[in-house]
């Protein structure tokens, strides 16, 4: 049994093999979050070499893509997006040399989802659509059956009771599974408001009562349509907190203010 190719063990072969590539998802998040980046730590980060950090950042973008599982492409599973770019973020912050803060972190990463293909790229969604919403719901079906791996999403999406809502729960998200493998667990929820922006750009307003960052057992997303009514009755306070109630299934109970 032939054990090693060269002096590299097969173990280390097949791992790469199933690990990230740098593909066109990960060049594309590279260039459209880098400038917003790099400019944010120059206003904002002194005394800092900002050429240094740029290429130290883009090895250890490569290095964790390299011992990171593939949970396949962008095109079958959107959320390869948001790893590629936590992974982004992550590596600029180790190339800082703990010269940034968790709070820098946190402002870097609004600073970026301002970058203007990030908000070109959501505001040309319509998600208050029921078409829209449907067809979303039979994605992420595709998107959770591609990798069982911790660093693959587990989506749920539920549709409004009418266009103008719709909820989604994160079961497991890879995010957390980043953080934890590079020892920055304690940044993922930072990275966590990435989402409030993303609706935002969308025409959202997104309410939430927790996330598996911060020790829930579901990341529970609702997002209502910007200016609109969004005060449904609830008479069972149980089942608001479960997130089901008296024929309002997948509306936003569970996020909104109860006048139980």
């Amino acid at each position: 049994l032939i054990k090693e190719r060269g002096n590299e063990p097969w173990e280390g072969i097949i791992r790469r093999s199933m690990s990230m590539k740098n593909t066109i998802c990960e060049k594309l998040m590279w260039s459209a979050m880098t400038p917003a980046i790099f400019k944010y730590i120059a206003a904002n980060c002194k005394n800092t070499d900002t050429f240094r950090v740029k290429k130290k950042s883009r090895k250890n973008f490569k290095d964790m893509l390299a011992r990171t599982p593939d949970i396949g492409g962008f095109t079958k599973n959107p959320l390869r997006i948001c790893l590629s770019g936590g992974i982004v973020w992550m590596a600029v912050y180790k190339a800082m040399d703990g010269a940034m803060s968790h709070e820098q972190f946190g402002e870097m990463v609004i600073a970026t989802m301002q970058a203007p293909l990030i908000k070109k790229a959501f505001g040309s969604k319509n998600p208050f659509d029921m078409e829209y919403q449907k067809k979303k719901v039979k994605k992420d079906r595709i998107a959770n059956a591609i990798s069982d791996s911790e660093f693959n999403w587990m989506t749920e999406t539920i549709p409004g009771r009418d266009a103008d809502e719709y909820t989604i729960n994160y079961h497991r998200c890879g995010l957390c599974a980043l953080g934890k493998q590079e020892h920055l667990e304690e940044l993922i929820p930072y990275m966590c408001a990435m989402d409030f922006i993303s609706a935002d750009l969308m025409g959202g307003v997104l309410y939430r009562t927790g996330t598996l960052a911060e020790g829930a057992k579901r990341t529970l997303n609702g997002i209502k349509k910007e200016n609109t009514d969004s005060n449904p009755s609830c008479k069972n306070r149980e089942s608001w907190e479960s997130g089901i109630c008296d024929g309002c299934t997948g509306g936003l109970l569970w996020t909104l203010s109860c006048p139980c």
